[in-house]
């Protein structure tokens, strides 16, 4: 018993000490010309909207909730929070006035039924990556930039997910896209050095949200 608790402790202690590694260095071991996008903490759409984020998310304005947490402000979220509690009559126009609103999920995509499970997936992955922003981080969006192109769930969901992510990259290392599974573990480990945990989604209002962690399993791929 003894030498099983040693074992199992040895064991332990060198998983740790490789997924610190991993988060310390991953991204700096890769291509220097990455830009550098730390995470986007400044922007909270509940915090710092006070109460036109509740009456919006109540209000059935827009029939997804995520519409709005989505969108960005065109003013300082606290000036918009004051024009607001000067009293406002349309709150649709007042929102479509002050943010501009994620674009809809665009049905571009069309399956063609003439292709097998694996073609169709294969044709997926193009449709659903994503880059790094190409101007930097928005100085007000709930989006936290990553250093990494990424897969997103696609539809409503314009984010990375943890979880998510470990079944996505399944997927690609069958597809021989294993460059961009190292790239999403690099964006993983860039959010355990920035934030100290892998948040459930790249969003601000996810900072105390998380997902199984399946982190040393996308390690162990």
């Amino acid at each position: 018993m003894d030498h099983l608790r040693v074992t199992a402790s040895a064991v332990r202690g060198a998983l740790c000490a490789g997924l610190l590694a991993v988060a310390a260095c991953a991204t700096g071991a890769r291509p220097s010309d990455r830009p550098a996008v730390g995470p986007s903490a400044r922007y909270d759409p509940p915090r710092d909207l006070g109460q036109l984020f509740h009456d919006v998310q109540v209000s059935g304005i827009f029939e997804d909730s995520k519409t709005f947490v989505d969108a960005q402000p065109r003013l300082p979220p606290d000036s918009i929070r004051r024009l607001y509690d000067g009293g406002v009559t349309d709150l649709r126009a007042f929102v479509e006035r002050h943010f501009e609103l994620p674009a809809a999920a665009v049905e571009t995509y069309r399956s063609d039924t003439a292709q097998s499970m694996e073609e169709h997936l294969r044709a997926l992955w193009p449709v659903l990556i994503r880059g790094p922003p190409s101007g930097g981080a928005a100085q007000y969006s709930s989006l936290i930039p990553l250093p990494a192109p990424y897969v997103v769930p696609g539809g409503r969901f314009r984010e990375i997910y943890y979880w998510d992510t470990y079944f996505t990259m399944l997927g690609l290392v069958e597809s021989g896209h294993t460059e961009l599974v190292r790239d999403m573990l690099d964006n993983f480990a860039h959010l355990v050095r920035t934030i100290g945990h892998i948040r459930n989604g790249n969003r601000t209002f996810y900072l105390h949200g998380s997902q199984p962690p399946y982190f040393a399993a996308m390690v162990g791929l």
